[in-house]
Order: C-alpha cells, then sequence, then structure tokens
C-alpha cells in the first residue's frame, strides 16, 4: 500500500482540513512510526457532529483555510437552491436544537421543552409524567438525539420493562435515525465472543438498551461499575418507586449519570413515601432539583376524547353464594387470634380480587392455598414459598396464598373446600362472561378485554372463542408478544384479551378505542396504563371505557376506592407552575424547526456550497446593496470546534472595499455571537461541572461499588462482598472517564472566535 500523498501535510489540533470532500476540524493527532492517527470533527452540513479517524500519510489532507476559499458566480435558482440549504441547516443559537430538524415526528412545542430545559442548564434530572399518549418516548428520545448531535461521544442508558426494549429500538431508528444495541444475557456473550476479554460489552454501543429485571442483577451491575453515562433514561418510572432490587439499581444507576430522564403517566400511587424515593432517583446529596413536566391534554390545546362508564352487572346465585362463603372465610380467618395480621391483610386482598375477576380465578387460588398448607410434606410445595415474582407475573405470588391459616388446621381444609365447591359451580355460568358476549356480540368493531390474571384470560378465552380472540399475556415471549400485537393492529382479529402484562408501552390507537376492564383495577396507576393503549395522539374518534362491576360484591368496594384514592392522588400531584418563558421559547423553536424542515425539503440533495456562491438580481425601486452571509465557528482553547452559525451581513454596493468592508462586519458579528455564546453556554456549564463534581465524589465514597446493594447477606457467599471492596483499578477507570469530562468542560469556560468563511452573496440591482 503506497501513500495517497507524497509529502505528508503536518497538521495540528485545532486546524481545519479538507478530507474526501469534506471539511473537518483537528481535535487529536498521535504519532504512529512515521504515520500519525487523527481524530477529527466534522464541519460541514453533510458530516457536522460526526467524529471520524484517519491515517497520515494514507489520506489526502488538504489545508481548509477560509483564505484560499473560491467563490463562483451562479444563476438565482442555483443560489436560491443553496440558500435554502446553509439556512436549513443554520443553528442561531447555541441553545437551539440541533437534533430536531432531521427527526421524524410531528413538532408540537411541548414535547420540546424537556430537551430544552436540559440544554439550557436549567435541569439535570427531569421527570416527564404527562398523560398517557402525549408522547414522553419521543421526548425522551429527543434530549437522547440532542446530546448525541453535540457530542459523537455521547453515551446513553435507556432503562425499560423488557416487554418494550425492541419498540424503544425501532422508535429510535424510525424517528432520529438513532442506533442503539438491546442488551440482556445472550446479546452480552456474543459480543463477549466477538471482542478480546479486556472489552466491555457494556461500553461498545453508545445507545444500550436494557430492561429492569436484568440490569439489577448484582453480576451485571458489577459489570457496570467502571462506566458513567451521560443521558439515563428510565422507562415506565413508576416501577422504581418501592423498596426493591429495581429501585436499588436505579438510585445507584443515577448516580453516575450526567442527565436522568424518568417516564411515567403515573408518578404518583398515592403513596407520599414512594412518590419521595421516586424524585430521588439520580439526585446526588439533594443538589440537583428535579424538573417534572405534567402536561393534560387540555394543557396543550388537545381535546379530552374519553367516555368512561360503569357496567353494573348482578351476580348468578351460584356467585353470590361464592361471594358471600368467602367474605364468611375471611371474617373468620381475621377474628383467629394467633393469625399474623399483615399476612391475612395480604391474603385477603388476594382471594377478594380473585372472586371479583372470576369464579375460575378464586377457585385455582383456593386450590393452591389448600395444596400448599396441607402438602407441607412435598418439597415442591415448600420451594414455592420463596418471592420469585419478578412484576411482570399476572399470577398471584405463592408466598401470600401460602400465608397462616387458622389455628385448627381441620376448621381451614372445611372451609377451603367449601369455598372452592361454591366457586366451581359458579364458574358454569358467570354473569360478567355472559355481560361480554352481548356486548361483543352488538359492537362490530375492534376491542381490547383487560382482566388482571391470567387464569381469567385463559378463562374468558374458551368462552369467547366464536369471537377469535388473541391473547397476551405475560407468560409470552418477546417475539410471540410482538406477533400478537402486529397481528392485532393489521386487522387478523378484532378482539384482544389482555392482562396487564399488556398495559405499558402497546400504541393500539390506530386499531382501536374500546377497552373493557372485566374487573375494577384496583389502583388508578393500573387504570391509567390500561386506557393509554388506546387513548393517545393520534387517536382521532372518541375513547370508550367500560368497567364491568358485580352488584353486590367487593367490586362495588374497589370502585369506591378507586375513586376516592385517584382524587387523593390528584390533589397530592400539583400540576407544576408552568415556565412560561420556557414555553414561549419552545413555541418559538417548534416554529424553527417547522421552518428549517420546509426548506431543507425545497433544497436539492448536496446543495450546501463548498464554495461561496455568489449572484445578481435586479429589483425595480430598491437600492443598489449586498447581502452577505458568513460561516462563523468558535472552538475552545485547544482549537476544537464547539459551536458554529450563520450570520448576514448587509452593505452598500456604492462603498469602496466591499469586500474588506463585509469581512470586517463579519469579524464584529462574530464577536457579538461569541458574547451571546459565553451567556448562553455559561449557565449550562456551571451545572455539568457541578454534576461531574458530584459524580466524581460519589464514585470515590462509594469506592465505586453499584452491587453492594444487591448483595443479600446470608444468601450469597460474603466472598463475593470482599471481592468488590477490592477494585481500585474499576474505581480509577470510572474517575478518570469524569476526570476528562471535567477538563472538556473547563476548555468551553474559554471559547474564541474561529474561523468566519463567505458563503453565500447576492447583489440587489435596482
Amino acid at each position: 500500500m503506497q501513500p495517497r500523498t507524497a509529502t505528508p501535510m503536518r497538521v495540528r489540533p485545532g486546524d481545519a482540513v479538507r478530507i474526501r470532500d469534506q471539511r473537518w476540524r483537528v481535535a487529536a493527532e498521535s504519532p504512529f512510526g512515521t504515520a500519525s492517527i487523527i481524530d477529527v470533527d466534522g464541519c460541514d452540513a453533510t458530516n457536522h457532529g460526526s467524529r471520524a479517524r484517519f491515517l497520515l500519510p494514507f489520506e489526502a489532507v488538504a489545508p481548509a483555510s477560509p483564505a484560499t476559499a473560491s467563490s463562483r458566480f451562479v444563476t438565482i435558482d442555483r443560489w436560491r437552491r443553496a440558500a435554502r440549504a446553509v439556512l436549513a441547516a443554520a443553528v442561531p443559537r447555541w441553545t437551539s436544537l440541533r437534533a430536531a430538524r432531521n427527526a421524524t415526528f410531528t413538532v408540537l412545542p411541548f414535547q420540546l421543552e424537556p430537551a430544552m430545559a436540559v440544554v439550557r442548564g436549567e435541569a439535570c434530572r427531569v421527570l416527564i409524567a404527562d398523560e398517557v399518549g402525549l408522547g414522553k418516548t419521543v421526548q425522551a428520545g429527543l434530549i437522547v438525539a440532542e446530546m448525541i448531535a453535540r457530542s459523537a461521544e455521547t453515551r446513553a442508558l435507556i432503562v425499560a420493562p423488557a416487554g418494550l426494549r425492541e419498540q424503544w429500538r425501532d422508535e429510535l431508528h424510525s424517528r432520529f435515525k438513532l442506533h442503539a444495541a438491546v442488551l440482556d444475557t445472550q446479546s452480552i456473550a456474543r459480543i463477549a465472543a466477538e471482542v478480546v476479554a479486556d472489552v466491555n460489552p457494556w461500553s461498545i454501543n453508545p445507545i444500550a438498551i436494557t430492561s429492569i429485571d436484568f440490569i439489577k442483577r448484582p453480576e451485571v451491575m458489577r459489570s457496570l461499575e467502571t462506566l458513567t453515562w451521560d443521558v439515563l433514561v428510565c422507562d415506565e418510572a413508576h416501577a422504581l418507586a418501592g423498596r426493591s432490587d429495581r429501585a436499588a439499581a436505579a438510585a445507584a444507576l443515577g448516580r453516575r449519570a450526567r442527565v436522568v430522564v424518568m417516564l411515567t403517566a403515573t408518578p404518583h400511587s398515592g403513596d407520599e413515601d414512594a412518590f419521595a424515593r421516586l424524585a430521588a432517583v439520580g439526585d446526588i446529596d439533594g443538589a440537583f432539583p428535579l424538573m417534572t413536566f405534567r402536561r393534560a391534554r387540555s394543557d396543550v390545546g388537545l381535546q379530552q376524547n374519553r367516555r368512561s362508564t360503569v357496567l353494573r352487572v348482578r351476580p348468578t346465585t351460584d356467585e353470590l353464594a361464592m361471594h358471600c362463603a368467602l367474605e364468611d372465610y375471611l371474617r373468620r380467618l381475621a377474628a383467629d387470634v394467633p393469625v399474623r395480621v399483615a399476612a391475612t391483610s395480604l391474603l385477603t386482598s388476594i382471594l377478594l380480587r380473585r372472586a371479583c375477576s372470576s369464579a375460575t380465578s378464586l377457585a385455582r387460588s383456593i386450590e393452591r392455598r389448600m395444596a400448599l398448607l396441607f402438602a407441607g410434606e412435598n418439597e415442591a410445595a415448600g420451594q414455592l414459598m420463596l418471592p420469585y415474582a419478578t412484576g411482570d407475573s399476572d399470577e398471584e405470588p405463592a408466598f401470600e396464598l401460602g400465608a397462616a391459616g387458622l389455628s385448627d388446621p381441620r376448621e381451614e381444609q372445611r372451609w377451603l373446600q367449601h369455598v372452592a365447591t361454591l366457586a366451581r359451580t359458579a364458574t358454569a355460568h358467570e354473569s360478567k362472561v355472559r355481560a361480554l358476549q352481548r356486548l361483543l356480540g352488538r359492537i362490530d368493531e375492534p376491542a381490547i378485554v383487560f382482566t388482571e390474571y391470567r387464569d381469567t384470560l385463559e378463562h374468558i378465552a374458551v368462552k369467547l372463542q366464536r369471537f377469535v380472540p388473541l391473547t397476551l399475556h405475560g407468560g409470552l415471549t418477546s417475539r410471540e408478544r410482538t406477533d400478537v400485537i402486529a397481528q392485532f393492529n393489521a386487522g387478523h382479529a378484532r378482539l384482544l384479551l389482555a392482562t396487564d402484562a399488556a398495559s405499558e408501552g402497546l400504541n393500539l390507537h390506530h386499531r382501536c378505542r374500546l377497552v373493557v376492564n372485566l374487573e375494577i383495577p384496583w389502583t388508578p396507576v393500573r387504570l391509567e396504563q390500561r386506557v393509554g393503549r388506546v387513548d393517545r395522539i393520534g387517536q382521532t374518534r372518541r375513547v370508550h371505557v367500560l368497567n364491568l362491576a358485580a352488584v353486590d360484591t367487593h367490586d362495588e368496594v374497589m370502585k369506591e376506592q378507586l375513586w376516592t384514592r385517584g382524587k387523593r392522588i390528584a390533589a397530592a400531584l400539583k400540576t407544576p407552575v408552568p415556565n412560561g418563558a420556557l414555553q414561549t421559547d419552545a413555541e418559538a423553536e417548534g416554529a424553527r424547526v417547522l421552518t428549517a424542515r420546509q426548506l431543507s425539503s425545497e433544497s436539492s440533495p448536496g446543495a450546501s456550497p463548498t464554495a461561496a456562491l455568489l449572484t445578481a438580481v435586479r429589483l425595480p425601486h430598491r437600492h443598489d446593496s449586498n447581502i452577505r452571509a458568513f460561516h462563523l465557528t468558535f472552538v475552545d482553547e485547544d482549537g476544537r470546534l464547539e459551536f458554529e452559525t450563520i450570520a448576514g451581513v448587509v452593505a452598500d454596493s456604492t462603498l469602496l472595499h466591499l469586500e474588506s468592508r463585509a469581512e470586517s462586519a463579519a469579524r464584529l458579528e462574530q464577536q457579538r455571537a461569541l458574547a451571546t455564546l459565553m451567556m448562553e453556554v455559561t449557565r449550562w456549564l456551571q451545572l455539568s461541572r457541578r454534576r461531574e463534581q458530584a459524580i466524581t465524589d460519589a464514585l470515590r465514597q462509594r469506592h465505586g461499588r453499584l452491587s453492594a446493594e444487591l448483595l443479600q447477606p446470608g444468601l450469597f457467599d460474603r466472598r463475593a462482598e470482599r471481592a468488590a471492596a477490592a477494585q481500585t483499578a474499576r474505581v480509577e477507570e470510572a474517575l478518570a472517564n469524569s476526570r476528562d469530562r471535567l477538563y472538556v468542560l473547563e476548555r468551553r469556560t474559554r471559547l474564541r472566535c474561529g474561523d468566519n468563511r463567505l458563503l453565500l452573496g447576492i447583489r440587489f440591482l435596482p
């Protein structure tokens, strides 16, 4: 292989060069024997935001000095096309969004606000708690895309429920043209087999998507201890409000992220302590307030288009007998002194909810309870007592079903057998099933029926077989789940039966507008998540919600509790006071993005000029004048490109030395732009430096450990704990990342003017 240049060009950091017909600025140069490797940042519209690496002298490199830039005279049509391309790609201010123009989503100003708050330095922790269907994924994706547009070295971690990982990857690619990797056990093993042993699979992909239940594992968290992230996104963040491994993992990851974004339509369940834990994710020593965005449809000018109805169903005689027997048993259980109160309360809640769901569901629960209580010699039954539940389950946990019963085992067995017999009898003619059959027989449009339990789902699937339903539940694999959703949205079935495994992240609004809840959900959070599958932006029809409630049963108690709890949540979760300045700026930014998109669509591919284009046009009743457009750059103290924009200069053609006067005006405009730039960047820099220093301090204080909180003493070998403490090298690697970041931020405090290059010129002739 022979060098392409006989005399290699000497380059230094900060030099503007032309490689492969594109302008780049040298960021770093590393000698390699007689050759060298240069890292460069893109400076043209076609490569802006890109980072590349070239090997010299095997790459043709030429200087790209504005002093030697050529200019040529073109027709007015050619000039207009170039002007549209230049203006479409222009970023007027440092705080202007750079990723929105090329993204594929309908520009709604309220969706720009979180990204603008982050880039303006107003917040580094954001909770997007808009109503279901207002585009929280788009808003979070825009933050990620914006960070990448500003720095090609950006690293993002997206933590979502397992069933939403593929959807996140597709959304990022289709809307922002971002390539993300879904990481789980199999993909990490595959990556590890393809790279050298010292490379961390989590460090390879700039955007990683994983599930909270995978990343919370101690061995997985340990593999992340050398890493920090520019953006951490936690989807369905309400799952992080409890006292669980999920919450502990999210809190640990949040202390490693420069920007933390949490998404949930239902941030408050009525538990103030749980909400406080959610609001603390990513905070460090209380120094980084949470900025909350909570918008209803009415707040953003969208019409509320939902009608909810409670359909009262009269239970059969057999069902009433079952409910009465169950309540008698539970009262007897509560009255038995030796029974543990907490366990009894949980058991009571489960059995009452199962009875409201279906007689079949209750019968199976009673049978499982009898097996757990009276098959103690069966080791397998004993093993069920360990609470393995992952949260995606739509079955009742065996731990609660096996709670201690009456002090007299024989009396306990008699009660359970009696309730089970009545439940099995009631399954023959269930009132809610008949109501469903009548309802579905009268309507001629798609519907989704939700139930809390898979037992009930499987039972009604058989009873509703003539409607050829699809079923969606937590026992399906990711591929099976995707296939079911695709079939329903494609119109291959008009009935979808689902448990709450389908109540997060699905988009069914293009196909369906009717939601039926077989039993009253026990929390407003769950109800809103279910309805949100069809009540979303893009739904063009009125959404109907039908809640089935059996008369004179615990269903009616649940209904009253649901409404009461909903009012309490509404009072506790007050809508944040709108940021008027941010809203106004978002509206202006939305208009600018729409204009840039329009200009981009009107310019031909490759229309952005590589040389200054000049033209002239004759306009009656106008004096002889010139307009010049200059490309201005701003660099840090090492000469690395930090910002670029376009400035216009108007000059009278009658003036002597027009070119020198225009260049002087451009330099003056560049100095003014630098002053504005430093004002805009200072707030962001101050917050970023405080955050980075806090991350560094937290790393030192915790010795870089992420997994220690997730190791359970007594269950795992303490040698793992001792091994986690002996990780000086790991801590040093993580600290090195933060030191590098602080160095970059320090350089940005001393920005200066770079090149100014003539792009366009037009002369107006009278």
